[in-house]
């Protein structure tokens, strides 16, 4: 007997006609009640316990299952149950019910449209309250309506993302860390870590930011972006500081952008994010130990390897640890112009504490002052960025390291000054140092102080 859902399938696939509207792309249907809620519930079950009989884990991955074939065999399987358990479901009902079914089941379920909205940078699965779900969308963080039905659905769709990243999220295994297929970050707990058995944040990175995109936003001026390109152009080595969700990544991917292109780059990442526009990069992702207990491949072993790689530049995504150290051994050592982010409340707190804290986990037996004195030597740049109240994201400061300051001939700590600040009262960046040890530098390379 010929399948014409099968039939057009393979013709969406192949060319041969356009792709059916999806459940996704139709709002109004979404909201619609195709059948009570009970009576969904019941044949979701149905349909969920047929899934796990019948499917491949491979199939069950969310990009995998929307393969013409995948979706067809789902819906060759919903067609079933309802003709032959639930004849009173309307057949005008079943098209839509078979895409809400296999959102629900194969897809990304309840946080499906923000998962595909370019705006949301943010979603955070609570079981607390009924397992409810935030968004983060346009810098403001937003309760939504929708909901898991159960823990079950949300660590079944946690499951179902990291299939295709080796991971596993189980009793044994309760958080799992991944880099998922469009480059989102997720990271995900169960009990007994999660004494509410389920939370889940995916961290979505916009692709389509610019460095015209945040002059155009006023996340920072025209000049003070000239600044910074002039700065890596003459390959200084500089940092990019901010608290969570600042923007440190955004940032990073464009500044990287100025980077001359005839010099290789190197990447180091935990995971890997960053999407460089240069014709020269090689990525390096770190990796726990699988189950054995093998296999781990640290952010400082990334930049290690990258050492004895022969690139002109090092990008660290993230300097969480002993990772610092080796990337500023390589600032040192001939890479002039390598770049990295780190958590920091702003550049004066980052220079003496955070940084030194973590060369320090690095184990070298080097004294403070000694480590103070090599970040004073080798660091120039810290570029700080801010999220503001109510979540607009802003450059705050730019400072560069002068040298350090000694109470009787010993390293008491780095100095540095503030060479930009933004002032909220005009909204606008001033150049606020009174002299600049790069002045001569940067004004041969075309760029004048103001």
């Amino acid at each position: 007997m010929l399948d014409i859902r099968l039939v057009g399938t393979l013709a969406e696939r192949d060319g041969l006609m356009e792709e059916t509207v999806s459940l996704a792309e139709l709002p109004e249907l979404q909201d619609r009640e195709i059948v009570s809620k009970e009576l969904y519930k019941e044949i979701r079950d149905q349909v969920q316990s047929a899934v796990r009989r019948q499917f491949t884990m491979e199939e069950t991955e969310p990009i995998t299952a929307r393969n013409p074939i995948t979706k067809n065999k789902f819906a060759t399987l919903v067609d079933y149950l309802v003709q032959h358990n639930y004849s009173s479901v309307p057949e005008s009902h079943v098209a839509a019910l078979t895409e809400r079914l296999f959102s629900d089941i194969l897809g990304y379920g309840p946080i499906e449209k923000y998962f595909n909205d370019p705006d949301v940078t943010e979603i955070i699965v609570n079981s607390k309250n009924g397992i409810e779900i935030r968004i983060e969308k346009n810098g403001q963080e937003i309760l939504v309506p929708e909901k898991f039905d159960s823990i079950d659905q949300g660590q079944d769709l946690v499951r179902r993302m990291i299939i295709k990243t080796g991971k596993r999220i189980d009793y044994a295994e309760p958080q799992v860390d991944a880099r998922l297929h469009d480059g989102s970050r997720l990271k995900a707990h169960i009990d007994p870590v999660a004494p509410d058995k389920l939370l889940i944040a995916i961290r979505k990175f916009r692709q389509d930011v610019d460095v015209e995109k945040l002059i155009a936003t006023n996340t920072v001026s025209p000049e003070v972006m000239s600044f910074l390109k002039t700065a890596i152009k003459l390959r200084l080595n500089m940092m990019i500081t901010g608290g969570t969700s600042s923007g440190k990544t955004t940032w990073l991917n464009c500044l990287a952008g100025f980077i001359d292109k005839s010099l290789s780059i190197i990447t180091i990442e935990d995971p890997a994010e960053l999407q460089l526009q240069h014709p020269n990069v090689r990525r390096l992702e770190a990796r726990g130990a699988n189950l054995e207990g093998k296999g781990a491949y640290s952010l400082s072993d990334g930049v290690k390897d990258a050492l004895r790689m022969a690139p002109k530049i090092i990008v660290l995504g993230e300097c969480r640890g002993k990772e610092a150290f080796d990337l500023l051994q390589a600032m040192g050592t001939g890479h002039e112009g390598s770049m990295g982010t780190a958590h920091a409340n702003d550049a004066e707190q980052f220079l003496n504490n955070r940084l030194p804290n973590m060369i320090l986990m690095a184990d070298t037996g080097l004294p403070l002052d000694a480590i103070k004195s090599q970040i004073a030597d080798i660091l120039d740049i810290v570029v700080h960025i801010n999220k503001e109240v109510g979540g607009r994201r802003k450059l705050n400061h730019i400072s560069e390291v002068t040298g350090v300051n000694k109470i009787n001939g010993k390293v008491e700590e780095v100095a540095s000054q503030r060479i930009w600040e933004y002032d909220r009262y005009t909204d606008s960046w001033k150049w606020v140092a009174k002299d600049f040890r790069y002045r001569a530098l940067f004004e041969e390379a075309g760029w004048r102080c103001p």
